[in-house]
């Protein structure tokens, strides 16, 4: 998987191509969800008190047991807003809203179903809460767990809704995976195929994919860094994977994340790095590497060439395009059974375009 943009004080310029396995599905997998505590089991009003005053939220929807409120779907659609006003302003922002705005509804009542469906499945994520959380607090130079706590009190939001928005997101992927992801098989025939139909669809102008161990001088002593980028080169070469060691040992850019890079443009690397990354074939690493920062053991994940590639160096971005072309219309009959399967009410004015039936209320089914 690409990187994230990273700086990086030995190169030139730094490129970085996200890619994600559900790319181009749906809103729902990129986003924070916020959860309402609680379950009510009739349509219309719920109460909550704040500040000694009763406030009433509408309920604009149902699905089984949970429910999605006004204010719920309200902050859903202002973070939506905040996104797109990274690329948008004036009235081609409003125009891009109200269009992606349509599946708002549509969206949270998939996350549901979803949700609780894991739930169904005894689907359990609490493990991986705690390395994603113990994975932010690194990469924020926090201490402690509970350090990092305080610091999401400090910026205004509820620790425990945000792991609630984590665990409800993990259990979301997770389904996504077991019941749909894992029933698509992408044949090297069929890749061939797609790439010869869609070969300038991957040109490109020269890249690498890199991974990074960087030992800072400025961090150690010389002799110190340069005996713990052998010890780091000596448990590559025993077979340890790259993106443990760099955990291990690195002090760099996405150490946290196995040192991965990204890719990098052909002529951006500083050229003793060039000269050196241009010798490594896919998969092999350098001996370490001395510069004014540190000592520097690079690894090539991947090498496309100019131009368009040989099919063999895109074959893994053509199975997940071909992957993720089958997973949308499969997840979305998934969804659509799930929907048949449960009672969903939509108060009268809001838009569900998931729902199959031109009606404000699915009957539910018996003993509901």
């Amino acid at each position: 998987m690409y990187g994230q943009p990273l700086w990086l004080p030995w190169a030139a310029e730094s490129t970085a191509a996200k890619r994600s396995l559900q790319d181009g599905l749906t809103e729902m997998n990129r986003r924070a969800w916020v959860i309402l505590a609680g379950v009510v089991l009739v349509a219309g009003s719920v109460g909550a008190t704040r500040g000694g005053a009763k406030i009433i939220e509408r309920i604009i929807a149902r699905v089984n047991t949970e429910i999605i409120t006004q204010h719920r779907y309200d902050d859903e659609q202002a973070q939506l807003r905040s996104r797109l006003a990274e690329q948008y302003s004036g009235a081609e922002l409003d125009a891009q809203v109200r269009e992606q705005s349509k599946n708002l509804l549509r969206d949270l009542i998939d996350e549901s179903l979803m949700v609780q469906k894991a739930k169904d499945l005894d689907i359990n994520v609490e493990t991986d809460i705690i390395k994603q959380l113990d994975d932010i607090r690194k990469k924020n130079n926090l201490a402690t767990l509970e350090d990092l706590e305080t610091e999401i009190e400090k910026q205004g939001m509820n620790y425990e809704d945000f792991k609630d928005n984590m665990r409800r997101n993990l259990l979301m992927r997770e389904v996504m995976e077991r019941e749909v992801g894992s029933r698509i098989q992408v044949s090297h025939e069929d890749a061939r195929k797609f790439y010869e139909a869609h070969k300038n669809d991957f040109k490109s102008p020269g890249l690498v994919h890199l991974q990074q161990i960087l030992v800072s001088t400025d961090k150690r002593k010389p002799e110190e860094a340069e005996k713990r980028a052998n010890d780091a080169l000596a448990e590559l070469k025993a077979g340890q994977k790259f993106s443990e060691v760099a955990k291990k040992y690195s002090d760099g850019s996405g150490a946290d994340q196995g040192g991965d890079l990204g890719m990098m443009k052909e002529g951006t690397l500083a050229p003793d790095i060039a000269a050196v990354v241009g010798k490594l074939d896919v998969n092999e690493f350098s001996n370490p590497i001395q510069t004014k920062y540190g000592y520097l053991i690079l690894k090539v994940v991947e090498r496309y060439s100019p131009g368009i590639p040989k099919f063999e160096e895109v074959e893994q971005r053509v199975n997940e395009t071909l992957y993720n072309q089958k997973m949308e219309p499969r997840l979305r009959e998934y969804l659509t059974q799930l929907r048949k399967e449960s009672y969903i009410y939509r108060a009268p004015g809001y838009v569900d375009t998931g729902e199959q039936l031109p009606t404000d209320t699915i009957t539910p089914k018996k003993g509901q």
